[in-house]
């Protein structure tokens, strides 16, 4: 996902100084053509789709999502593992739904061979990278929930620690 979005920025940061730099070095005379990367909207939309959904196993693994504790930081371990369990289940069940999803998309962009409208890339392969991490997303949410079921029965936090002891 870092990797992802280092080429985007580069790209992106590319195109706007070869946009941009004619015209700032136009007024001391140097004529300098305008070299804007063709297609830069498109890559950078591509990328970001598989660059969040790179982000977001490790995000969850780390218990780095936004959480509202103004109620529960105080409980002990393993209620506050109840209300992690809960939350994990919901989890499951929207990255489930999402990765099936997105594999309906990726069969639908595979059997249709869609492009982008400037590059002509394929826009498949961006969807099967994104659902590869979508498939990790959902087993590290599974994960996780075994996890809070764990600290239920240990009531001992497992892993890293719940963003409120942070």
């Amino acid at each position: 996902g870092g990797l992802v979005m280092i080429a985007i920025m580069l790209v992106q940061s590319g195109s706007v100084i070869g946009r941009s730099l004619p015209e700032l070095l136009g007024f001391i005379g140097l004529k300098l053509p305008r070299l804007a990367i063709p297609g830069d909207i498109e890559i950078v939309q591509l990328g970001c789709g598989i660059a969040i959904f790179c982000f977001l196993p490790l995000c969850h693994y780390r218990r780095a999502n936004v959480l509202v504790e103004f109620f529960t930081q105080h409980l002990p371990v393993r209620y506050r593992s109840m209300f992690d369990l809960a939350a994990n289940l919901l989890f499951l069940l929207i990255a489930s739904t999402i990765t099936w999803q997105l594999g309906h998309g990726a069969q639908e962009k595979i059997s249709y061979w869609d492009t982008t409208m400037v590059l002509r890339l394929p826009e498949a392969y961006p969807y099967v990278g994104a659902l590869a991490a979508a498939v990790l997303w959902t087993l590290v949410v599974a994960y996780s929930c075994v996890r809070s079921c764990q600290e239920i029965a240990r009531d001992h936090v497992i892993g890293p620690a719940p963003s409120g002891d942070h």
